[in-house]
């Protein structure tokens, strides 16, 4: 059964308890935002909330290519890049209250037959996750790749990563034969984070400068311009006064290799957190470490705890570390942000995390992990499974041919080779993604041609 999502703390502005007034749009902008008459198409799909950085609109031209018809729900004024693209939209202004009612009018009066949502915890997109089940539709959500920094994640309601994952894993040790290595696109160009994060940033404050023509939008993260403007500059300043935290580089691949174990930090509200472990906060998770390690890890060793970069602006845990590093004596726990991360996971003796996508990449170093929370690589002869306190001195590195495995399971089935904020694959199409096998099957391939199947 699919978990029913809680809308509670998107209902009402946290000041007055009440939604903000909806105000009349300009008749231009009115005329704009009428959609052409629409065309006949192989699947009708809704975008609800996307990506800010409009990569699913890229897709969305892709889908169209392809015969499909694509909508978009418009909720601030970013969004008016998939109407520019030439797809439909649908202006939605009202109160998140009223959005169930509106779109389930909308599904039946338009006929789409499925959602696509980018990371389906958003406010909006959680209500259409649900819908979808009750209403029989498909649905499919996009997240960045598990695999960084070159995928991105798609999944079904059908094909929870998780699940999914560890019924394939099954399988290939009760004796199926592994996945073959799919056939990797040409790279254009690398990554990258900055450029990402400006197409973010511009598209943020453009919504928020004409917030008073959707004034009852909200998404997950809060959404005043100056509170994010603040973090912003302390994120700066941070990323300025620890720029000697390199020197430490050749400390941990010198003197520090094999005794120390890398802990690295999550985004304080990522929702593989709040909906995915039992952790309250990164607090509590960075106690509960410093506990067990003081406990069972062999005296020798050291803790290193590696601040996440998009957390940077927003929370410091310093004072924490430094009191708990005191009450052990001192010397025995690190905190670090602008160090390699290949070098300090392929150094450490092990890795202890709650379920970031940084555990593969300790996997594919050939390191001992653990996952306190729920992860898709949390699998038998890939992570240690007997426990945080057993972890220090009882974990074995995995297998290379497992890894390998595992890894190519991922991208037959989830893993998309690409981004959706840059295009730096040689893969046709718009947005230059290789998909996997299921969703090119499904939207990209003619009924007619074979389709893979991962099991064959």
């Amino acid at each position: 059964m699919s978990r029913t999502l809680s809308l509670d703390p998107f209902h009402a502005d946290p000041d007055t308890g009440l939604p903000p007034p909806t105000i009349q749009l300009p008749a231009a902008v009115e005329e704009f935002l009428i959609s052409p008459p629409r065309t006949p198409g192989k699947r009708r799909i809704l975008v609800v909330q996307g990506d800010w950085e409009a990569g699913l609109s890229l897709l969305g031209q892709d889908l169209m290519d392809a015969g499909h018809e694509i909508g978009k729900v418009v909720f601030c004024v970013p969004d008016l890049i998939y109407r520019i693209r030439g797809m439909r939209t649908h202006v939605f202004r009202k109160p998140l209250v009223e959005f169930e009612a509106w779109l389930r009018d909308l599904i039946r009066r338009e006929g789409y037959d499925g959602f696509f949502l980018y990371n389906h915890y958003r406010p909006y997109n959680q209500i259409a996750w649900d819908l979808a089940g009750q209403m029989n539709l498909s649905c499919h959500v996009f997240e960045l790749g598990l695999i960084r920094p070159n995928c991105v994640t798609v999944f079904s309601r059908d094909r929870m990563p998780i699940p999914t994952i560890a019924a394939e894993w099954d399988r290939l040790l009760s004796g199926s034969p592994p996945p073959d290595a799919p056939e990797l696109p040409r790279m254009l160009c690398k990554v990258s984070t900055p450029a990402k994060l400006v197409v973010f940033c511009t598209n943020f404050f453009l919504s928020r400068i004409t917030s008073p023509l959707f004034p009852n939008f909200v998404d997950q993260r809060g959404m005043k311009l100056w509170g994010h403007f603040k973090h912003g500059v302390i994120h700066l300043w941070r990323f300025a006064e620890r720029g000697r935290d390199f020197e430490m580089d050749p400390v941990f691949a010198g003197e520090m290799s094999g005794k120390y174990y890398a802990v690295p930090l999550q985004v304080h509200s990522d929702t593989q957190i709040t909906r995915n472990s039992d952790f309250k906060s990164i607090e509590q998770f960075i106690k509960k470490v410093v506990k067990s390690f003081e406990r069972f890890a062999p005296p020798d060793t050291k803790l290193v705890f590696k601040v996440h970069p998009m957390d940077r602006g927003y929370k410091d845990y310093t004072d924490l570390i430094n009191g708990l590093d005191n009450r052990l004596g001192g010397g025995r726990i690190l905190y670090v942000d602008r160090v390699h991360l290949p070098t300090l996971l392929s150094h450490s003796r092990g890795l202890v995390n709650i379920n970031s996508s940084v555990g593969i990449s300790a996997l594919t170093h050939h390191v001992p992990a653990i996952a306190l929370g729920n992860a898709v690589y949390d699998l038998p002869h890939l992570t240690f499974r007997g426990g945080l306190d057993a972890f220090w001195t009882k974990a074995r590195k995995p297998a290379k041919r497992r890894v390998n495995q595992f890894v190519n399971l991922l991208l037959i089935t989830s893993q998309g080779r690409g981004t959706l904020s840059q295009r730096c694959f040689d893969v046709q199409g718009r947005c230059k993604i290789q998909w996997p096998p299921v969703f090119h099957g499904e939207f990209f391939v003619p009924p007619s041609a074979p389709q893979h199947d991962p099991h064959s």
